[in-house]
């Protein structure tokens, strides 16, 4: 409400997300009119929710990007494509955020209640949700930053609250500026949101992130899925997946699991046999299969099962899929300090030299160089933004010793980070 009655104030307060705008002098009757328009255009939004069917194409973008460990095998501009033929487009320079709404005692979500996140979300930011394991799962994107970040996840707590008559928990992960950390950003949003003592909204850096209180988690089931599928013992892999399963309640777990074997398929087998095993098991659609929660985890398990059999007859494969599976280390994990040859290839069960070999002819490079190359390719990124310290940015990049990265650094760019950051400033 307000006295004044210039236009550009009005049109201030609509910029703001304001639903009505009433000019004083009131009366009773009137505010009573409008808070009764309000309240019928709540309503209306509650029953708006689009069928799942509009949005699944989107939704299944987006939980490949954050579910799929072997979408790191495409470049941004594939997975910005990727989202924008589904309908989510943005253009760079660009931020995300991954955001994950759980609801307290709901055991089942309907996937089109993904569309409450969308509603109340889209307003002010580019964005796409998904329903899995009892949470929604949203990615949001923004060409001019996230200051009403706040104010739109406010607006989604209380209508989520009111939506379902329960409480929840949002749980939001770090800015991010690429696809690429769709991984762990979707990881950061879960745990925030998991990990939190009370009900609210509560960012990742808020709560610790991988808390001694916590059960094995669902990424932690997921990464122990590889060396089961590349056992070769069918018996392995199916006893692993019921072990898995049955530990965890979750419908997240299972996803996770199908898909990073739907990738690994994709990968080795190419896209047209993958997507007939995919048709073949009836889980093109996962997330809009219809399957209970028992039925999901057996289909599965058979689709697990039928795909390392298929990886099984193409030794090829199994070694380029060996070498994507050392890339994605190096994508995900080269801010750790104590990453190497012989540690990764222990993990991989192969020998040093038969992993950089393999490297070399299949990825172009041997692994050390490409740890390097990925290492300085963060570093630079880092030193331009100028937000950290150059220490800071030695920790982040996987080195201890600040002085052997700034010559690392120099004689990789040929010139120190120092000197980049002032040329930065200067330009």
């Amino acid at each position: 409400m307000s006295g004044y009655d210039d236009f550009e104030y009005a049109r201030s307060a609509i910029d703001s997300q304001v639903i009505s705008y009433l000019l004083k002098p009131i009366s009773m009757a009137e505010l009573t009119q409008a808070l009764k328009d309000i309240h019928k255009r709540m309503e209306e939004r509650f029953h708006s929710f689009a069928p799942a069917s509009e949005t699944r194409d989107l939704s299944l973008a987006i939980a490949t990007l954050m579910m799929d460990r072997y979408s790191s095998n495409l470049s941004e501009e594939e997975r910005v494509d990727l989202l924008r033929n589904c309908g989510m487009v943005f253009s760079s320079p660009y931020e995300l955020v991954t955001v994950s709404l759980n609801i307290h005692k709901a055991s089942i979500i309907p996937q089109n209640a993904a569309q409450l996140a969308d509603n109340v979300l889209r307003r002010s930011f580019i964005c796409g949700s998904f329903v899995a394991g009892g949470r929604i799962l949203t990615l949001l994107a923004s060409e001019d930053g996230f200051s009403r970040l706040g104010d739109a996840l406010d607006e989604l707590y209380y209508m989520a609250k009111r939506y379902f008559g329960d409480e929840c928990t949002i749980g939001v992960s770090r800015v991010f500026d690429r696809l690429q950390y769709c991984g762990i950003a979707y990881r950061e949003a879960v745990d925030a949101a998991r990990l939190a003592e009370d009900p609210g909204i509560h960012h990742v850096g808020a709560v610790q992130a991988m808390s001694e209180r916590q059960m094995i988690s669902e990424s932690d089931i997921a990464s122990r899925f590889d060396t089961a599928l590349f056992s070769g013992d069918p018996d392995k892999l199916e006893g692993f997946l019921r072990e898995a399963f049955l530990s965890s309640s979750s419908e997240l777990a299972v996803l996770q699991i199908f898909m990073v074997c739907q990738g690994v398929l994709r990968a080795s087998l190419g896209d047209i046999e993958a997507k007939e095993m995919l048709r073949s098991f009836g889980l093109q659609d996962p997330l809009g299969s219809g399957l209970d929660l028992d039925s999901l985890k057996s289909r599965v398990i058979e689709f697990c099962v039928a795909g390392q059999a298929a990886l099984a007859n193409s030794s090829q494969a199994g070694i380029e899929v060996l070498v994507n599976r050392a890339l994605n280390i190096i994508e995900n994990r080269y801010m750790e300090d104590d990453l190497s040859l012989g540690s990764v290839s222990e993990e991989l069960h192969v020998s040093p030299n038969y992993l950089s070999a393999n490297m070399k002819k299949y990825a172009g490079d041997t692994f050390v160089n490409l740890l390097i190359n990925r290492r300085m390719e963060a570093a630079k990124s880092l030193v331009q933004r100028g937000q950290l310290k150059i220490g800071e940015i030695a920790e982040a990049c996987g080195y201890t010793d600040q002085h052997y990265f700034s010559f690392c650094f120099k004689k990789y760019y040929g010139v120190s980070p120092v000197k980049m950051r002032h040329a930065e400033v200067e330009a």
